[in-house]
């Protein structure tokens, strides 16, 4: 009758242990799907963080390459004419030699405020010029755009 009754009680158990484990494996499966998606929004992040970063770099040292177009004469004094024809045509951006930049692309726009070129500002007045410069790193979704403006002034 001992006998019976272990019987019973095991026959009583029976495939308890298998909905137990398909619920576990359910579970650890969800957990493993959440910690992948967001890992990769991490590095998605991570990535775009970088970029951005770049992009900034990229816009000051356009920035900065504009200003010196606008004020440093190589070959003589730079005069107001020479200013105001730097910042009528500002010509190309440059082109970044260095590991970090290169994959970066600048455009720079120059503008005097309220003028539709920069030489009709009238004769011994201040200058004032606006330099915008906008780098650009990465590509698609995964992109990084930083946009710095500037205001210089030359005085007669």
């Amino acid at each position: 009758m001992y006998l019976n009754r272990q019987i019973d009680r095991r026959i009583g158990q029976r495939g308890f242990s298998l909905p137990v484990a398909v619920f576990v494996i359910v579970i650890m499966a969800l957990l493993a799907v959440g910690i992948v998606q967001l890992s990769s929004r991490s590095n998605i992040s991570a990535t775009q963080e970088e970029l951005a970063n770049r992009a900034f770099y990229a816009a000051e040292s356009g920035a900065s390459w504009a200003m010196s177009r606008l004020f440093f004469n190589t070959l003589g004094p730079a005069t107001r004419a020479y200013s105001d024809a730097g910042c009528d045509g500002l010509g190309g951006p440059p082109v970044f030699a260095t590991q970090g930049l290169a994959t970066c692309t600048v455009s720079l726009s120059c503008s005097c405020p309220g003028l539709a070129n920069c030489a009709a500002q009238a004769i011994g007045l201040t200058n004032y010029y606006r330099i915008t410069s906008t780098g650009i790193c990465g590509t698609g979704q995964v992109q990084g755009i930083r946009t710095i403006e500037i205001g210089a002034k030359n005085e007669p």
